[in-house]
C-alpha cells in the first residue's frame, strides 16, 4: 500500500510540475550533447584552439549546471508547497471581490439595478 501511495504522489508531483522535469530533461540532454560535441571538436584542434574550446566547453557546462540546478529546486519548491497555490488562488478572488463591492458602495449616485441592491443588502 506503501508503494502504490509513492506513486501517486510522484504522479501528482509530475503532473504538477511537469514543465520542470521536461525542461531538466532537455538541460541534461544538451549538457551531453555539448560535452560530447566539445571533447570531438578538441581531438581535432591544435594550438590554441584548444584552449579556447575548453573555456568555451567549462562556461556551457557550468551555466547549463545552473539550469540544472535551478530546476531541481523548483520541483521541490512545488513538491514542498503543494497546498500554497490554491490558498493564494482563494485571498487572490477574495480581494477582487471585495475591491469591486467597495468601488460600487463607494459612488455617490448608483446607476444601476444591481447596485442599488447590493447596496440594499450590504446595509442588513
Amino acid at each position: 500500500m506503501f508503494k502504490a501511495f509513492k506513486y501517486l504522489l510522484l504522479a501528482s508531483l509530475y503532473k504538477k510540475a511537469k514543465k520542470s522535469f521536461v525542461m531538466l530533461f532537455v538541460y541534461l540532454v544538451a549538457l551531453m550533447l555539448v560535452s560530447f560535441i566539445i571533447n570531438d571538436l578538441m581531438s581535432i584542434s591544435t594550438g590554441v584552439a584548444v584552449y579556447i574550446l575548453i573555456l568555451i566547453k567549462w562556461v556551457s557546462i557550468l551555466a547549463l549546471l545552473s539550469l540544472i540546478g535551478f530546476s531541481i529546486l523548483k520541483i521541490f519548491n512545488i513538491a514542498t508547497n503543494p497546498f500554497k497555490s490554491k490558498e493564494d488562488e482563494i485571498n487572490e478572488s477574495c480581494k477582487a471581490q471585495d475591491v469591486k463591492k467597495d468601488r460600487i458602495l463607494a459612488k455617490e449616485r448608483l446607476f444601476t439595478q444591481s447596485d442599488l441592491i447590493m447596496q440594499k443588502y450590504m446595509k442588513d
